[in-house]
């Protein structure tokens, strides 16, 4: 039995393969920068996704259990995050239709689908209407859509996590809590006097890291195919008090921060926060 993480070098994937017993194939472009991640349990693996070829023979050779595509990005540039989000998705849903058929997937969606969402919306469900304001939001559509095609079209086995805000060390610093900690890390080496943040008056919906990884494990075992779970904590956190949390944890205080409270724009919501029942049945289910 074994499992295939994709992006497995990244933010979600290094907490992913220390919480995963079984085998474990760690994939990537690259294997630089590996830090925390290989056990005797783990393989690391060079494969460039956006290769059909080489998505190929990584399938045809492993023909894994489960796959966790964790392999993405997020830049806002829409050629950029359409290659990563949808064409490397595709690559693998051909792989396993050929070579794997019986593989069951986990792919990562992400509340950006939602986009515009209003107060009135919140708590907001898995089928609420999909609206999204950036490229990023549209590129993970697209791959709800493939997910949708090829369990409809060709019986695969595929559940869909659509995370929100998620947070702890070591988060792209293009959101909100990777800028907070890769400031703070400048700030206690003397590279910065002051951390310059944003907004902190919303309300977002956080969720840390190792419980989302225990979600997406249980969304795996669990999930009905061709389904989608918000995954979150189901309650709107104002981002100065995680702020505050955050900064006591390093031993820091409010008096270093600069923020601007800019006013709320159009396509920016005061408040969001899922409803996260459907996830929640999986464990009471059990």
């Amino acid at each position: 039995m074994n499992s295939i993480i994709t992006g497995a070098f990244g933010f979600s994937g290094r907490y992913l393969t220390q919480s995963i017993s079984d085998e474990v194939i760690c994939v990537s472009r690259s294997k630089k920068n590996k830090t925390n991640i290989d056990n005797d349990n783990n393989y690391l693996v060079d494969c460039d996704l956006l290769n059909k070829t080489a998505a190929n023979n990584l399938i045809k050779q492993y023909q894994p259990k489960t796959i966790y595509h964790l392999a993405g990005s997020f830049t806002q540039n829409f050629e950029e995050d359409y290659n990563s989000n949808v064409i490397t998705t595709k690559n693998i849903l051909d792989a396993v239709m050929q070579f794997s058929p019986k593989s069951r997937i986990l792919l990562i969606g992400s509340a950006a689908e939602y986009g515009l969402i209003k107060f009135e919306d919140c708590p907001i469900k898995e089928n609420a209407q999909l609206r999204p304001y950036n490229s990023y939001g549209l590129t993970k559509i697209y791959q709800k859509f493939l997910m949708d095609y090829y369990v409809n079209q060709y019986s695969l086995d595929i559940v869909m996590a659509r995370p929100f805000n998620i947070y702890g060390k070591g988060a792209s610093p293009l959101l909100f809590i990777g800028n907070l900690y890769k400031q703070i890390s400048s700030y206690k080496s003397g590279d910065i006097s002051r951390i310059s943040l944003g907004n902190l008056e919303n309300k977002r919906d956080y969720i840390f890291i190792e419980d989302a990884i225990k979600h997406y494990i249980t969304i795996m075992k669990y999930g009905t195919s061709g389904e989608i779970y918000n995954v979150a904590s189901g309650k709107a956190t104002l981002t100065k008090d995680l702020l505050k949390t955050i900064l006591d944890e390093e031993g820091l205080d409010l008096s270093i921060i600069d923020s601007n409270s800019r006013p709320i724009q159009a396509n920016d919501s005061s408040v969001i926060f899922a409803d996260i029942s459907k996830l929640q049945r999986l464990y009471s289910d059990r």
